[in-house]
């Protein structure tokens, strides 16, 4: 496997997910984080596809604490980005940044309707 290829590495992992190989997919994913060999880094980074298909993984194997678990972290991603979004409406009054500001209600509109979310 190229190291370097990010989009073919990232589709490899996605396909041994969606075959069940949740071991062998985080061996394989936890090569391109930063520090290269810490798994809690794919959820600092909030990579949501990755989290939301080793979650369904571990449901279609059973293992429903296990699954359990990752998609209440999943969600408190989402927790997480709305409470950023209030210091937002501050720094765009402060700044007087309207674009940005209106740019932000339409996303939070946006935001509960996307795929990731509802899954």
């Amino acid at each position: 496997m190229d190291l370097a290829d990010r989009y073919i590495n990232s589709e490899s992992v996605k396909r041994m997910l969606q075959s069940d190989q949740v071991a062998l997919a985080g061996k394989t994913a936890i090569l391109f984080t930063k520090d290269g060999g810490q798994h809690n880094n794919l959820h600092d980074m909030q990579c949501r596809w990755y989290e939301l298909s080793s979650d369904e993984s571990y449901f279609r194997h059973g293992d429903f604490g296990r699954a359990l678990e990752k998609f209440i972290a999943v969600e408190k991603h989402y927790a997480d980005i709305i409470e950023y979004q209030f210091d937002f409406h501050s720094y765009c009054l402060r700044k007087m940044t309207p674009r940005a500001y209106v740019g932000k209600l339409k996303f939070k509109d946006w935001f509960h309707s996307h795929a990731y979310f509802t899954k």
